[in-house]
């Protein structure tokens, strides 16, 4: 009777802890976060089972269960889950032919995790002067490298967890080569992802070289262009997808010399 007892007031609980943002917790998850769910169990040596059910109670891929130990789990909720929709978490525990069921009802939720990129300017000028040489008694002008600082602020983040995740390109003209480096914030770059070890804002400092050359015969303003950098895929540490509502994940550079003419004569 005992243990009858304490497998009827066996309650399903979620890990609070692991609530990231205002809006993502284990009743209430954002597309693509990961929770934490356990109970306490009437006996230590029963079986316990877990699923995701709908309103029918049949089975649901809304998320991945990955166990910790039988009586917690992890839950990895699918990006593609939508918004409003709701879903059950149940756990079955059994002492021999004895068994005990608890729900959850977890409702999906809208992120409000997000990342601003800004550039620090909207115009810039080349890092040096032009470079002139002689060529088959002709100049030939190279201009060098622009070298651009762009920011990426991360806004619904909390010391819950540490750490989030973009995707980082740059559009430039033809001929054109682009290095970022970051020059403030714990992030790295694998040539697509930057991945950032803090909740802090990251700065992102590009070389843009130009490798093209001119002559007298360029336009005037043939070594001018224009920079774009974007993030795109943004994640927080625990898997919650950035909610781009404001439409700000990119910003532009326009790079420009005086549009001085060649030099005539009369």
């Amino acid at each position: 009777m005992k243990k009858l007892v304490f497998l009827l007031t066996a309650v399903v609980m979620t890990a609070f802890s692991t609530s990231v943002f205002a809006q993502s917790t284990g009743e209430n998850p954002a597309p693509g976060a990961t929770h934490s769910y356990f109970i306490t169990p009437g006996d230590a040596g029963n079986d316990i089972s877990w699923s995701i059910v709908k309103d029918d109670l049949s089975a649901s891929d809304a998320g991945i269960i990955s166990v910790i130990e039988s009586d917690s789990i992890s839950i990895a909720w699918a990006d593609t889950v939508t918004v409003g929709d709701w879903y059950y978490v149940q756990v079955i525990e059994t002492d021999g032919t004895c068994s005990n069921t608890k729900i959850l009802p977890v409702q999906i939720v809208e992120s409000d995790f997000t990342l601003t990129l800004a550039a620090t300017a909207a115009t810039a000028c080349y890092d040096n002067a032009v470079s002139v040489s002689i060529v088959s008694n002709a100049p030939v002008y190279d201009h060098g490298t622009a070298t651009l600082e762009f920011t990426v602020t991360p806004d619904n983040l909390s010391s819950s967890y540490d750490g989030y995740q973009f995707d980082l390109s740059m559009t430039i003209p033809t001929g054109f080569s682009s290095t970022p480096t970051f020059t403030s914030g714990n992030a790295s770059w694998d040539g697509t992802t930057v991945t950032v070890t803090d909740n802090n804002a990251v700065t992102i400092s590009y070389e843009v070289e130009n490798g093209n050359s001119y002559d007298n015969g360029s336009a005037a303003d043939a070594q001018d262009f224009t920079a774009t950098a974007e993030i795109s895929n943004g994640k927080s540490a625990n898997g919650v997808s950035e909610n781009n509502t404001d439409d700000d994940n990119s910003d532009s550079t326009a790079v420009a010399r005086p549009n001085t003419s060649g030099i005539g004569t009369n």
